[in-house]
């Protein structure tokens, strides 16, 4: 019988993470890359004609390239996916260390530590106080768009199953319509989680730029809150191309699509500079 626990995740040695700090700062000082690029995309590599430019990608496609997958389209099984998470973790640590060694910053002093426990205990209640009613909006869509697309499956199989009639009768355009609904149902799911996350730290940064005041950077706020309207705006255009096609479920499709609409008009009033905000090479 497998075990319902995750596979122990194997710990890179201290050789390998410091062989992987020091990839990402060779590859980092590439000067076709777009600094911050990867901070508010949709991580739909995919789809993106900026993998190139990007340093997460390249970190993403010389780890695949040790782990001899790079070019496979194939997910990653659950040891290796387990075993990324421990690497990614234990870099960041890596990487943290090494810059509090350059700024002289002791990360071991119980008096910081505290401090720092404390404050973020305080960022987590006022951010979940702010964020409640976006929070609320965007996991009542996600619960009712998997829902959906649940009950949407007989009705996809049938309507597979008429293209394809069509095809042999050589009537319509079916292989139109069957890209179409295939392109609908990719970018509903691709963000119907991802929403409720971008809008989460778009809130828990606005709590930080509150509390620490301009610091000259563009607002994380605000790009977080764009990255969450674009996936708002897509999600919209997929649902209603989904609707012309799967005319069983229109009515619970207009659902969706309202759901979305107010979201989208509530994270605009929350955040109202959003739409206007740059996102490095998209924008």
């Amino acid at each position: 019988m497998p075990s319902k626990h995750p596979p122990r995740p194997r710990v890179p040695t201290d050789a390998e993470l410091d062989r992987d700090a020091d990839t990402l700062d060779q590859l980092a000082t590439d000067p076709r890359l777009i600094s911050g690029v990867y901070n508010y995309c949709d991580r739909w590599c995919e789809r993106c004609a900026l993998t190139e430019r990007c340093l997460s990608f390249r970190m993403d496609a010389e780890t695949a390239r040790r782990r001899g997958t790079e070019g496979k389209r194939a997910g990653l099984d659950a040891r290796s996916f387990w075993d990324d998470i421990a690497r990614s973790f234990a870099l960041a640590r890596r990487l943290v260390e090494r810059e509090a060694r350059r700024q002289g910053i002791d990360l071991d002093s119980a008096e910081s530590l505290i401090e720092a426990e404390r404050e973020e205990r305080q960022r987590r209640r006022l951010a979940a106080r702010q964020g409640s009613v976006l929070h609320q909006a965007a996991t009542a869509y996600w619960k009712e768009g998997k829902s959906l697309l649940d009950r949407l499956r007989p009705e996809l199989a049938d309507t597979a199953a008429e293209l394809r009639s069509q095809a042999r009768l050589g009537a319509g355009q079916p292989e139109e319509t069957a890209a179409t609904i295939r392109d609908g149902l990719e970018v509903v799911q691709w963000y119907m989680f991802f929403i409720d996350v971008k809008l989460q730290r778009a809130v828990s940064s606005r709590v930080d730029e509150a509390r620490d005041g301009d610091d000259g950077f563009p607002s994380d706020a605000d790009g977080s809150a764009k990255i969450a309207l674009v996936a708002i705006d897509r999600s919209i255009g997929a649902w209603a191309r989904l609707r012309e096609h799967l005319t069983g479920h229109a009515d619970a499709i207009l659902d969706r699509l309202v759901e979305l609409e107010r979201l989208r008009r509530a994270v605009e009033r929350e955040f109202p500079r959003a739409r206007a905000f740059k996102r490095p090479g998209f924008d």
